[in-house]
């Protein structure tokens, strides 16, 4: 062997072993405080965010900004729920809407077991489905339809079928299917 070839072969076996150690010691040391160091860099951004946030919010136009707008969400909610104190007089609402608007043999009973919760405020909120039916020719029926849409607070007409009477002289069959939105007691 040369002198040469024995220069480079030693040079190898050192510097080799070396490289392997400083890539070993980057992958165990040096990489995990480099992706911690971007993790904390990313929370500070996101405090002095948060932090920006709580400065501009505590200013008193944007409270009173932020009031009205709470307030004007609390009345919409009130349009589509009917508070637990209510619940009872429904039943009664829909009954005189019907007397209203001139409907024969009507009748109106809750659905058992098919009350459900919403998805996401179940603590709040419940679901209760009413079955209404009653005799009217189609303006009646129009009519009565348009009430419970307009009525506050909303009253959901999920289904509705009409029967062709058996007799040329009487009124067809309706028979809804009716949701409300329930406000559940606080505590259960």
């Amino acid at each position: 062997m040369k002198v040469r070839d024995k220069y480079l072969l030693i040079m190898a076996a050192v510097w080799g072993p070396c490289l392997a150690l400083a890539v070993a010691s980057y992958v165990m040391v040096l990489r995990p405080q480099l992706d911690r160091r971007h993790e904390l860099e990313a929370k500070v951004v996101q405090a002095k965010e948060y932090y920006a946030r709580a400065l501009e919010a505590a200013k008193p136009d944007l409270q009173a900004r932020l009031t009205t707008q709470v307030d004007r969400l609390h009345n919409r909610i009130e349009d589509f729920l009917v508070h637990i104190e209510n619940a009872p007089e429904l039943a009664f609402a829909i009954g005189n809407m019907a007397q209203e608007t001139g409907l024969e043999s009507f009748g109106i009973k809750p659905v058992p077991g098919r009350t459900s919760h919403a998805p996401g405020d179940a603590d709040c909120i419940a679901e209760k489905r009413l079955n209404v039916n009653f005799l009217a020719g189609f303006t009646r029926f129009a009519t009565f339809l348009n009430t419970l849409e307009r009525h506050r607070p909303v009253v959901f007409v999920e289904t509705f079928t009409i029967s062709r009477p058996q007799e040329a002289d009487t009124e067809p069959q309706v028979d809804m299917g009716l949701a409300v939105l329930v406000e559940k007691p606080q505590g259960i």
